[in-house]
């Protein structure tokens, strides 16, 4: 066999491996020092083994035949492999300043197991940079799917928000005509009413002077004066009456006219309603996908605000109780806990309930506000109330422990430790949050604690027994949410027994606290109608929407309707009649998420405006496009119908209006 032949049994895997050997006599006795080398190929029956500068007068000694003892050093490998061989080819060359001598050996003394380890080892080696490759690719090749995945669902998402949009504004413009229309029917029916009282009364003044004339003898030769007046005066009112019955037939053509006019408008209006509403229920779940991808998948926080930089790893207590309970809503029970789960860690380590932290855990805020601290009890006793699941009442034993050291000889709640005022919205919150402990864990304390939390309301709050609500003790500026939350805390019934009617308490809200504003949002500019933090005719800055306090008044309005609807049909119509309004209006503050983890996806700013004075302390997010947490999650909650304060789902909700069901029930929670 020559020596091409024995050189391509033995090239088959380029794999480099550092070789010590040395040559052995026929004896087996070394005759040379230890050497160096590396292979160069490996067959499953030997290696071919380089050796660069060989030592002077070497090259003699290593004849075919000449047997080796090699020791293979295998990386990553703690094992050396040994074993000898037998040179069967060699070949020598110059390669650049050194001379390169290469070897054809063939294992002579091997483990047939060591053999094929040695080779599988070596075929895996020089498989790792293929399969490197491929998995690359691979990757690449996902990586390039799941862009194509993403960028589909952004554009989607983004022709959803603004396909839904453009038939808002369709349907506005649609609904203005229709008004027109409908008014100039109006009065074109007001004035054929008058009309035909025209006619009607110039026919009976004719026919009253007819029978005159016919009373008259008639003059056989010459009429007189009074006879001829007479033919004059019936004359003139035939031709009026003619008159009249021609204007009579333009009119009742023209009111033909603006009646095919108006039931045209109705159908395409209620045409453009239909596939507007159609495209409300995807909006709510874009919504609810938003707020899911907001979540960290370590702590379980939900990032508050998207596109404000300030805030950009923020995650308000506040916003995630409301997280929370949408997450509950939903049924997403794992989210939920998620939440929950961090602020029991904190509680079981016992260390306070801050404001606000970052998604990583860390304190954000080091305030601890009455009211905040309340909303995260409010929502782990919702979720204990909707799931029988009782662990996370750890969580509201601590908020309760830190509200009664907060409460003072009157029953009033401080703002919070160090904080010297008393908010009505904080003490409407741990009123609802003591009266659901006790419903929950009846303990005498809790059910002490509610009680004077009322009294304390209706001493400095209701005061005077009637709107204005004060926004705290000593405090007479209007906030909105004091409005709203007095109808989702206490209840109209429970408002009643205070000598406060809630009807009077939302047409004040309305009054004062609505506000027709536009609002921006990339070329489009639209009027809104929806409710400012405060009074804004006070406020320099004109008026502000706050999409929050306004799904706030969509909730409290779903309450009233709720409240009346046993009791007062025409009542529970106009207060869900006004619910949808002011939810069809926000609808129209919808935007895309503005971060790519957000997918474009439908969700709500804070406000209609960009770091403006709320005239409560704090100033609005700062940019255009500030999706808001607080904001989408209350949307949701309104949009279902469901009083977080008293863990209540309504009879009627907003829910049915767009996704009606065929059996019209609406089961309360247990």
């Amino acid at each position: 066999m020559n020596t091409t032949q024995e050189r391509r049994r033995y090239i088959r895997i380029s794999t480099v491996f550092p070789v010590a050997f040395y040559l052995m006599d026929k004896e087996g006795t070394r005759i040379t020092p230890w050497l160096q080398g590396f292979t160069n190929n490996i067959a499953r029956g030997g290696i071919c083994l380089v050796v660069n500068d060989l030592w002077w007068g070497y090259w003699n000694r290593f004849k075919i035949g000449a047997s080796l003892f090699l020791t293979i050093d295998l990386p990553f490998k703690k094992k050396i492999i040994t074993t000898k061989a037998s040179v069967v080819w060699r070949q020598k060359e110059r390669v650049g300043e050194f001379i390169q001598c290469v070897f054809g050996l063939e294992f002579t003394e091997i483990d047939a197991r060591e053999r094929a380890r040695f080779f599988r080892y070596a075929v895996w080696k020089k498989s790792i940079p293929y399969l490197s490759a491929a998995v690359i690719a691979v990757l690449l090749c996902c990586s390039f799917l799941l862009w194509i995945h993403q960028h589909s669902l952004v554009a989607e998402n983004k022709r959803l928000v603004a396909r839904y949009v453009r038939l808002q504004e369709k349907a506005d413009m649609i609904k203005t005509s229709l008004d027109e229309e409908k008014e100039l029917l109006r009065l074109f029916k007001e004035q054929q009413k008058k009309l035909d009282a025209k006619l009607f009364a110039s026919q009976k003044e004719l026919d009253r002077w007819q029978a005159t004339q016919q009373s008259l003898p008639t003059p056989e030769i010459t009429p007189d004066e009074s006879f001829n007046s007479l033919k004059g005066t019936i004359s003139q009112l035939k031709n009026n009456i003619a008159k009249l019955d021609k204007e009579n037939e333009t009119l009742k053509a023209q009111l033909k006219k603006k009646e095919a006019s108006t039931v045209k408008l109705t159908k395409m209006y209620v045409q453009v309603e239909e596939e507007k509403n159609a495209y409300v229920s995807k909006i709510i779940e874009g919504m609810y996908e938003w707020i899911t991808t907001r979540q960290d998948l370590s702590t379980g926080l939900v990032l508050s605000y998207e596109g404000d930089d300030n805030l950009a790893r923020v995650a308000f207590t506040y916003d995630q109780a409301l997280a929370s309970i949408v997450y509950t809503l939903h049924g997403d029970f794992e989210k939920a806990q998620a939440i929950l789960n961090f602020y029991h860690t904190q509680v079981s380590h016992n260390t306070p309930i801050y404001n606000a932290y970052y998604t990583d855990g860390s304190v954000f805020e080091y305030t601890r506000h009455s009211g905040v601290n309340a909303w995260i009890g409010l929502a782990a006793l919702n979720y204990v109330k909707m799931t029988h699941q009782r662990q996370y009442l750890d969580i509201a034993k601590s908020v309760a422990r830190f509200l009664e050291e907060m409460m003072d000889e009157e029953g009033g709640i401080r703002g919070g430790p160090q904080i010297p005022w008393y908010s009505t919205e904080h003490n409407l919150d741990s009123y609802a949050f003591f009266k659901m402990l006790y419903e929950l864990t009846p303990q005498s304390s809790y059910q002490q604690a509610y009680t004077r939390i009322q009294q304390w309301i209706d001493r400095y709050s209701y005061t005077d027994k009637g709107p204005p609500v004060s926004r705290g003790k000593g405090d007479s500026t209007i906030a909105t949410d004091t409005y709203s939350w007095s109808i989702t805390a206490l209840g109209p019934k429970e408002l009643l027994s205070l000598k406060m009617d809630p009807e009077e308490i939302m047409d004040f809200a309305i009054k004062h606290c609505e506000v027709k504003t536009t609002f921006s949002y990339q070329d489009r500019t639209r009027e809104v109608i929806g409710f400012d933090f405060a009074k804004a005719k006070n406020i320099a800055r004109g008026g502000v929407i706050s999409c929050e306090w306004t799904a706030q008044m969509i909730l409290a309005f779903q309450i009233l309707a709720d409240y009346y609807t046993p009791r007062d049909d025409e009542k529970a119509k106009l207060y869900f009649d006004r619910a949808k309004y002011y939810f069809e209006e926000l609808q129209k503050m919808v935007i895309n998420s503005p971060s790519p983890v957000g997918k474009a996806l439908p969700t709500l700013p804070y406000a209609s405006q960009s770091l403006v004075d709320t005239g409560h302390g704090w100033r609005t997010p700062q940019g255009d496009r500030v999706g808001s947490l607080a904001s989408t999650a209350y949307f949701l909650i309104s949009y279902f119908g469901f009083n977080p304060l008293q863990v209540d789902r309504l009879t009627m909700s907003l829910k049915d209006v767009y996704e009606p069901r065929t059996d019209h029930s609406y089961s309360k929670v247990n």
